[in-house]
């Protein structure tokens, strides 16, 4: 996680209105950034499908790829992980003017913390957990607690249930593509959003 975190939410997915209240932090985390109406909506799933517990952001970019209009980086068909993890960032800062990056990532935490997502403003630091020292990227970050943490970091990724994982990416998916569908409407001039009807 990043050292300038703002505005966090923690939910659980086994909590009562967990995914009303993601929706909510969602909405408001996007309408508080700058110029969002101008930027160009770019959202870097992090992760790789070597490792269960790994295939949580390759698994919401799939998603995401499908379901939304947004530029997405890291798929489980091109998945963005520490070999390329530099190189993409160079590329969308090439390819886009100012853009609002939402980043994701899976977590490892503590035992009762398992199922958690973490939504906050600000950027997250990637790899962490495995002993990696990437940059730190993401205007809005999203993160699922998908295992405990214990010395050996990729074991805990290797033998995370993929249960889990398809359960945490498939609330943040959904919940992630109805509010960026919500604040893209939002956010369209008046006679566009009425062609859109």
């Amino acid at each position: 996680m990043a050292k300038h975190v703002l505005n966090k939410l923690t939910v659980n997915l086994h909590d009562s209105n967990s995914r009303e209240k993601l929706y909510d932090h969602l909405i408001m985390l996007l309408k508080c950034q700058e110029g969002i109406h101008l930027r160009p909506l770019v959202v870097l799933c992090i992760g790789s499908d070597r490792y269960t517990g790994d295939a949580l952001g390759p698994l919401i970019g799939t998603y995401l790829e499908e379901y939304t209009e947004c530029h997405v980086y890291g798929t489980l068909e091109q998945p963005v992980h520490a070999g390329n993890f530099v190189e993409m960032l160079n590329i969308i800062k090439h390819r886009f003017h100012h853009p609002l990056i939402i980043a994701i990532d899976a977590c490892l935490g503590k035992s009762h913390e398992i199922g958690n997502i973490e939504v906050w403003q600000g950027g997250l630091a990637a790899g962490i957990a495995v002993g990696n020292r990437l940059p730190t990227v993401g205007d809005i970050s999203i993160i699922g607690v998908v295992n405990a943490q214990s010395q050996i970091g990729y074991l805990d990724l290797q033998s995370t249930p993929l249960s889990k994982v398809m359960k945490i990416s498939k609330m943040i998916s959904e919940v992630l593509t109805e509010a960026m569908n919500t604040i893209q409407v939002e956010t369209m001039p008046a006679c566009t959003q009425s062609m859109a009807k």
